[in-house]
């Protein structure tokens, strides 16, 4: 019989302390977190999947947060998408893609839902790195002949 031998190894640094480096865990849970910060006591309703998991329609109010966990495939295809809507729009987006997020948010996932856009933050340091704007309605948009 063969045997495998897996080994755990902290890495050491003479880095200077503001500078921080993120190792991900291949085998942690991922939390992901959707805000509300919409203006004016607004809701917003979310329903997020996976290719496994129906997740549910979850209205946020002001000032909540929607919340899930899991644990990333072996094969690093792990994916989960949110319908989200409020009364100034609805989007469909990719809320957790390994292939994005494995480096950016590994363990803590953490998005807004604003009056202008859909924020994603990077987990260190905690910064906004992907905005995704409202789309505009129909009504709004102009065809010129």
């Amino acid at each position: 019989m063969y045997g495998i031998l897996i080994a755990f190894w902290e890495p050491t640094s003479t880095v200077p302390s503001e500078i921080k480096f993120h190792f991900p865990n291949p085998i942690a849970k991922t939390n992901v977190q959707v805000a509300n910060i919409l203006n004016n006591g607004l809701s917003f309703t979310i329903h997020c999947k996976s290719k496994d998991d129906d997740l549910g329609v979850h209205e946020i109010p002001k000032g909540g947060t929607y919340k899930f966990e899991f644990r990333r495939n072996f094969f690093g295809r792990t994916l989960f998408f949110c319908g989200i809507r409020w009364s100034g729009g609805f989007i469909v987006y990719d809320i957790y893609k390994t292939s994005r997020d494995f480096r950016r948010c590994s363990t803590q996932c953490y998005w807004e839902v604003g009056n202008k856009a859909l924020y994603g933050y990077t987990q260190s340091p905690p910064e906004i790195d992907i905005t995704v704007p409202w789309p505009k309605p129909n009504n709004e948009i102009l065809i010129h002949s």
